[in-house]
C-alpha cells in the first residue's frame, strides 16, 4: 500500500511554499554550490569529500557541499527537508527508503534531462531506468548494492577446501549449506554464514521464476516453483548452518567485522565496500556466488543508491554535472574502490575482467546472474511487517512453505 495520504499532506504542504531558491527564505545559495545530501558511518565522510575533490579540481567553478547522516536519521530528515524546500541539490535515496516518496510530485524527471542523456546511455541496462514515477525517470544510479557470502580464505586453507572464488553458477541451498559446514566443521567455527534471511527468500523465488514480488508490483511467488523454491528457502534457513534466526528477521545486514573477525561464521553476506576495512587489515578474503533454487537462474539480488533531484533546487545545472562526472568510467571506478559496484556499464565490465586491477576472488562472485537481476520494488512499511509476520511463522514451522506462498498473495496485494 502506498503511503498516499503522506504523499497528498507532503505535496499541498510543497504548494503552500514560494518557487524560490533551496532554502526557503534568506539569502539563497549560489548556482554554482551543488549540495549532496547522503547517508554515511564517520570513516565514509573524508572518503566521499575526497571522491569528489577530484571533480572539483576540475572544474573550479562548482563547489561541492556534502552532508552527511546517519542511514535512518537520513531519510527522516528528507521529509522536513522537501517540506522546507531546504533539502540538498542532488539526494542519494535507494528502495528502502524511497517508498514514502514515490507519488509524490518533486523530483527532477532526469530522463527528460538533454544534459544527462548520454550518461544515462552509458550504465548497465538496468540501471538506465531503475527509479520511475510513472512514465518519468526521476533517478540515475551513482552504486549497484549487491551482496554475496564473503569468506576467510584461512578457514579453507584449515579444512584443505578450495575456496570456489572462481565458481560461475550459483549454489543451492543445499550445496552451500554442506560447503559452509564441511568447513565450519574443520575449523571450529560454529555455523556457516550469517545471510539476511529475507534477502535469502528473494534470491530463491526471484532464481524459479517466481519473485515474491514481480517489478510491476504483483505478488508472484503462489506458483508451484514458487511454493518449490520456498520449501528449499526454509531447508536451507533451518539447516543449522545459518546465523540463528532472530537475528535476521530484522533485515540488518551480516558484515565481515562482526562475523569473521569474531570467529562466529565462514562467510558473511556482505557488498565490496563491506570488506575493505578487513582487506587493509591484513585477512585474506574471497567472495563466493550466492544461493538459487534448484533448477533455477543464476540471479544477482540488487538494490541501487540512487541521484535524485529537486525540483526547486537552485543549482540543477551544476548538479547535473556533478552527476555526469559521478557516472563517467574513471569516477565510478574510484568510487568502487570503497563503496558500491558501479553502473557504468564500461567500469562494471573493467572490475569483472582486469584481473590485474580488481582481484578476481574479490569481485567475480558478483558478476554471476548479473543478466538475471532482481530489484525488489519500494516496499510499503505495511508490507514488509506482513511479510516478516509471514516470514516468522514459515521459519517456525506454524506455515508451510504453500500457506506462506497463499498468505502473501492473499494479503499482500492490499499493502502493495
Amino acid at each position: 500500500m502506498k503511503l498516499k495520504k503522506f504523499g497528498a499532506v507532503l505535496l499541498s504542504a510543497l504548494m503552500l511554499f514560494t518557487t524560490g531558491a533551496a532554502g526557503g527564505c534568506g539569502k539563497k545559495q549560489s548556482e554554482n554550490t551543488v549540495r549532496i545530501s547522503r547517508w554515511a558511518l564517520e570513516w565514509e565522510k573524508s572518503v566521499f569529500e575526497n571522491w569528489t575533490a577530484e571533480f572539483e579540481k576540475k572544474n573550479p567553478d562548482i563547489t561541492i557541499e556534502w552532508e552527511f547522516t546517519p542511514y535512518t536519521a537520513h531519510f527522516d530528515r528528507l521529509r522536513t527537508d522537501l517540506l522546507s524546500k531546504k533539502a540538498a541539490d542532488i539526494i542519494f535515496v535507494n528502495n528502502w527508503g524511497w517508498e514514502p516518496y514515490s507519488d509524490i510530485d518533486v523530483f527532477e524527471d532526469l530522463g527528460a534531462v538533454a544534459e544527462l542523456e548520454a550518461t544515462r546511455n552509458s550504465l548497465i541496462g538496468t540501471a538506465k531506468d531503475a527509479l520511475r514515477q510513472g512514465d518519468k525517470v526521476v533517478g540515475i544510479p551513482v552504486g549497484m548494492v549487491s551482496r554475496v557470502p564473503v569468506v576467510n580464505a584461512a578457514d579453507f586453507e584449515t579444512a584443505k577446501i578450495e575456496v570456489p572464488s572462481g565458481r560461475e553458477t550459483s549454489f543451492t541451498g543445499s550445496e552451500l549449506a554442506q560447503l559452509l559446514g564441511d568447513v565450519a566443521d574443520y575449523s571450529g567455527r560454529a555455523m556457516g554464514i550469517n545471510i539476511t534471511l529475507t534477502d535469502a527468500l528473494y534470491l530463491f523465488l526471484a532464481s524459479a521464476g517466481a519473485p515474491l514480488v514481480t517489478s510491476d508490483g504483483k505478488i508472484g511467488c503462489n506458483t508451484p516453483d514458487g511454493v518449490k523454491a520456498a520449501e528449499e528457502f526454509y531447508d536451507f534457513a533451518t539447516s543449522g548452518r545459518v546465523v540463528p534466526l532472530s537475528q535476521n528477521q530484522g533485515g540488518s545486514y551480516g558484515t565481515p567485522d562482526t562475523a569473521i573477525m569474531t570467529g562466529q561464521v565462514v562467510a558473511s553476506y556482505t557488498n565490496p565496500g563491506g570488506f575493505l576495512s578487513l582487506l587493509e587489515a591484513g585477512y585474506e578474503l574471497a567472495a563466493i556466488p550466492t544461493v538459487k533454487a534448484e533448477g533455477g537462474k543464476d540471479t544477482v539480488l540488487a538494490d541501487f543508491n540512487t541521484l535524485v533531484v529537486p525540483k526547486f533546487s537552485n543549482s540543477k545545472a551544476a548538479a547535473y554535472r556533478v552527476i555526469q562526472w559521478m557516472l563517467s568510467k574513471d569516477a565510478q571506478l574510484a568510487y568502487a574502490k570503497f563503496s558500491d559496484l558501479p553502473t557504468n556499464a564500461e567500469a562494471f565490465d573493467e572490475v569483472m575482467t582486469d584481473e590485474e586491477n580488481w582481484d578476481p576472488a574479490l569481485y567475480h562472485a558478483f558478476g554471476v546472474g548479473i543478466d538475471n537481476m532482481y530489484i525488489p520494488p519500494a516496499l510499503s512499511t505495511s508490507f514488509q511487517t506482513l511479510l516478516g509476520g509471514a516470514l516468522k511463522n514459515l521459519l517456525d514451522g506454524v506455515y508451510t512453505a504453500e500457506q506462506f506462498c497463499e498468505k502473501m498473495a492473499a494479503d499482500g496485494p492490499a499493502y502493495l
